[in-house]
């Protein structure tokens, strides 16, 4: 039986194509995928097939093209019909002679295990859609059949696990339009764990993909992971409105052979790639991602931002609004953490804390807002950087200072209202307002996307007071964050201090060389800076001790700040010695914590956002399965 994905209330345009995919998984050790596209009711002179330059959730020009060879177009008597590529990434087909139907074929190369790319091996196909399928310009909105077909191999039969199907065995689907085909990652193999429970009468799917070996087995790892998945799950179901889907399904990958790893939000699924063995620091990692993405089912795939569906593929689609989207995801993966139990409020804390430091040791954060890092996210999420820059010392992430920010607006929102009304009921206010009431603007979804003034508006409406100054100092503007007074209102104190013992500063970004430590940024105003010190410049010695193998720190840690200390330097390909006058060492000791003698209205506001939601109170219910599939 043919699933078909749940399609928005919108019109048709006029003479939409039948369009039929079909994906051929023949050689996994080639890494070579095959793609036939069918397309019916031609009526046009020509029709452009385009290959994405992006994938939706990953905000970087990765021109998906460059791995398409072998393309071909034929009609319905399989006569060949010219084409010609228009620009990288579009062949335009010649169809002014016919009538009825054409084919196109192509194949595409795939060895990528991110949540943007796909990997095809003799282990699993892992597919997202983008990089694999291209679409017929003007009709993304036309509905699409895609059938796979699985290799043939001596062994276990592969199976196939997507938001498109409970059914492993399933290899037929529809999407009601290319967007939708896209936004549902498929991962096919004979050897994946599958664990499944219910929760607010939805069905969740736990997939797990692992390579090498590590200290649990892939069963105890995988019924684990279910476990706390579980609670984590029902307590962002229970704050948010019900999705609008009947089961969800989460893609997990554990993988040593990867440089770092990776999450990926869907509207029906996620995928979640670990570095690392199957063991424990692997399982928190994956739960502290699957936070995040999950959360993304209302933020950002359901309630956007204007920018964010239907996408242009072609070329960059810009918002502002990335430190709410990502940001505030981000802040709530570690409610969410606390709220189910997983984490101790000392933990979220910590963890708070911690994201204050990387803003505060972050140069650019007195140059770039909370709005530009959104805007400007395709210089940087990801991004292939084929010429030097100085983004290191002029940006700063959007999920740090959206997680800040999200932490900041929900306690001033309890401060404003005296505990009544917090971030949860922004969030819902907009979930409710701008996707499930607002007529559909376009094809892709119900609802519309919102804009920053839209954001703003209901956190007045919520707390009934102005945040336009807050909006303008902090995510607009590059005004220092409030961190004490907005905490102290909540019994809480932001302390900063130095660890003992710790080295003085040089103000310098380095990494590993042959020879010592190469310079990879000099942070503005450094004492670094100030002696001359220059991006890619190798740190050969300080004071003729080598930096070879020890640390930089460990080699200061021996000098009082102020000391002029000797450096040798590599600097194109000659040796000489520069003197650096060192600086007091970095803060680099951040807490939040309780303040003892709060005050009762403190404490309530302090308890409202720390202590409502004991493990006890959100323990998962339902029923719980385990399959594993071989």
């Amino acid at each position: 039986m043919l699933l078909a994905l749940l399609a928005a209330p919108f019109l048709a345009a006029a003479s939409p194509l039948t369009l039929e995919y079909h994906l051929r998984l023949l050689d996994p050790a080639s890494h070579m995928m095959e793609v036939e596209i069918h397309v019916g009711n031609v009526r046009q002179a020509s029709l452009d097939f385009v290959m994405p330059a992006w994938a939706p959730g990953r905000y970087a020009i990765y021109n998906f093209a460059k791995n398409v060879q072998q393309f071909r177009a034929a009609d319905a008597a399989g006569h060949a019909l010219g084409w010609t590529n228009t620009d990288k990434q579009t062949w335009r087909v010649d169809t002014h002679d016919v009538s009825g139907s054409i084919t196109v074929n192509y194949r595409v190369f795939a060895n990528d295990l991110t949540g943007s790319f796909s990997q095809f091996d003799i282990t699993h196909a892992n597919l997202n859609g983008a990089g694999v399928y291209m679409y017929v310009a003007g009709h993304k909105r036309d509905p699409v059949k895609l059938t796979v077909q699985l290799p043939a191999t001596s062994g276990a039969p592969w199976k196939t696990f997507s938001g498109f199907s409970l059914s492993p065995s399933q290899t037929a689907f529809l999407a009601p339009n290319y967007d939708r085909l896209i936004d549902t990652p498929m991962e096919i193999s004979p050897e994946d764990q599958v664990t499944q429970f219910t929760d607010h009468g939805k069905l969740f799917r736990v997939v797990v993909h692992a390579y090498g070996e590590g200290d649990e087995s892939p069963e105890r790892w995988t019924a684990s992971l279910a476990g706390s998945l579980k609670k984590i799950v029902h307590v962002e179901m229970s704050m948010m409105p019900l999705p609008d889907f009947r089961a969800y399904t989460f893609l997990f990958h554990v993988t040593p052979f990867i440089t770092e790893g990776d999450g990926m939000e869907h509207l029906n699924s996620t995928e979640i790639i670990v570095r690392g063995v199957l063991g424990d620091d692997t399982l928190s990692e994956a739960l502290e991602t699957a936070a995040h993405e999950f959360f993304h089912v209302w933020n950002v795939k359901r309630l956007r931002p204007k920018a964010l569906g239907p996408f242009d593929y072609t070329k960059e689609d810009y918002t502002r609004s990335l430190w709410f989207a990502e940001g505030i995801t981000q802040y709530y993966s570690y409610l969410f953490l606390l709220r189910s139990g997983i984490w101790s409020r000392e933990q979220f804390l910590h963890r708070l804390a911690d994201e204050v430091q990387t803003l505060r040791q972050e140069p650019g954060r007195k140059m770039m807002s909370a709005e530009s890092s959104s805007f400007h996210a395709w210089f940087y999420d990801r991004a292939p950087q084929m010429q030097e820059t100085n983004l290191a010392n002029t940006s700063i992430s959007y999920y740090n200072k959206g997680a800040l920010l999200g932490m900041l607006l929900d306690l001033a929102l309890r401060e404003r209202t005296s505990g009544r009304e917090s971030l949860d009921d922004v969030l819902r206010l907009m979930y409710r307002k701008f996707y499930l009431e607002a007529p559909a603007a376009t094809y892709y979804l119900p609802g519309r996307g919102y804009s920053e003034h839209d954001i703003l508006e209901v956190l007045d409406e919520v707390s009934d007071s102005d945040f336009s100054s807050f909006f303008r100092r902090y995510i607009a503007g590059t005004d220092p964050l409030p961190y004490d007074k907005i905490l102290s209102a909540a019994g809480l104190e932001l302390k900063i201090g130095v660890r003992p013992n710790s080295p003085p500063s040089l103000g310098v970004l380095t990494e590993p060389a042959e020879t010592g430590l190469r310079i990879a940024a000099v942070h503005p105003g450094s004492p670094a800076e100030r002696a001359g010190l220059s991006r890619d410049d190798v740190l050969v010695a300080v004071d003729q001790l080598s930096l070879v193998e020890d640390s930089l720190g460990d080699r200061l840690q021996m000098y009082p700040p102020g000391a002029k200390v000797p450096f040798t330097v590599e600097r194109y390909g000659k040796r000489e010695t520069i003197f650096v006058k060192l600086g007091p060492p970095i803060a680099n000791e951040y807490d939040i914590e309780e303040v003892p003698l709060a005050t009762s209205e403190e404490e309530r506001i302090r308890e409202g956002w720390l202590g409502t939601t004991s493990a006890a109170s959100h323990a998962a219910s339902g029923a719980f399965t385990k399959q594993v599939y071989k």
